[in-house]
């Protein structure tokens, strides 16, 4: 879920029980030999006996049960760690959200009534958000990328057999290329002919997404036949052009990467 609209529920959240918020510095140039395990244990550790001190055991039992969640998921997930991580967690109104981002943040830990969302927004504010055009032989994926999240937006697949785009409703890739394939073919030198139209017929529904999720600029990846068309023709801001194909959407690390080497 794009970070635009977990602002927007944490903000609507009527929570019946305090919200453990953590902001967790982990990149490495700053966390060396894994410090970040010592802030979190520290952090957590000084929430605990404040709460102690109030003598209200029903919530002491809440944040340490909150606490273990926390604990076994950083456990569990070092090897997903970037340059920061924010987590927001509520037993009671079954609250556990998690994002690991490419953008530093300020330590920080709360134990609070609400979520704390004050850092998130400020981060919202300083960096730009983007979207992500990949475009493959037969499919078209929209991605938007804020915070160093990507999330899949759109995804558009061309059947050879009707010479047009369809919405993306659950078959795979390896699946789309078998069914497709009796068919390549014998429409090999129409799909040719005509791809350029199938791209350029997407182009409002590419910009329309832009404008949707407010991107800022957009990355464009795909092949050769696709990119002069979508550089010449798309009425965006573009930063990076990568002339590559994507075969999984799910690879979102290298997709990523890719666009912050650019």
């Amino acid at each position: 879920m794009a970070l635009r609209n977990v602002i927007k529920e944490l903000e609507e959240l009527e929570a019946k029980e305090k919200v453990l918020t953590i902001y967790l510095n982990t990149d490495r140039a700053e966390c060396q030999n894994g410090s970040w395990k010592i802030k979190l244990k520290n952090g957590l550790k000084r929430l605990e006996e404040y709460i102690s001190l109030s003598g209200n055991e029903y919530e002491l039992r809440k944040y340490k049960k909150s606490r273990k969640t926390v604990e076994k998921m950083m456990n569990d997930s070092v090897t997903d760690l970037q340059k920061s991580v924010i987590i927001f967690a509520s037993n009671q109104d079954k609250l556990f959200s998690v994002h690991f981002l490419q953008v530093p943040v300020k330590t920080e830990f709360f134990w609070e009534d609400k979520p704390h969302i004050d850092q998130l927004k400020q981060l919202q504010r300083t960096y730009e958000t983007s979207g992500v055009v990949i475009a493959n032989e037969d499919e078209l994926l929209l991605m938007h990328s804020e915070l160093g999240e990507l999330e899949t937006i759109n995804q558009f697949y061309f059947e050879a057999y009707t010479d047009d785009w369809r919405m993306f409703e659950g078959m795979s890739a390896s699946e789309r290329q078998a069914t497709g394939a009796n068919h390549r073919d014998h429409f090999q030198d129409r799909l040719v002919a005509n791809q350029q139209r199938w791209m350029r017929s997407l182009l409002p529904t590419i910009e329309q997404a832009a404008a949707l999720n407010n991107w800022q600029h957009v990355h464009i990846i795909g092949q050769a036949n696709y990119l002069n068309l979508l550089e010449m023709e798309l009425d965006l801001p573009i930063k990076s052009i990568l002339r590559k194909t994507v075969p999984d959407s799910d690879q979102k690390d290298m997709i990523y990467k890719e666009i912050k080497a650019i």
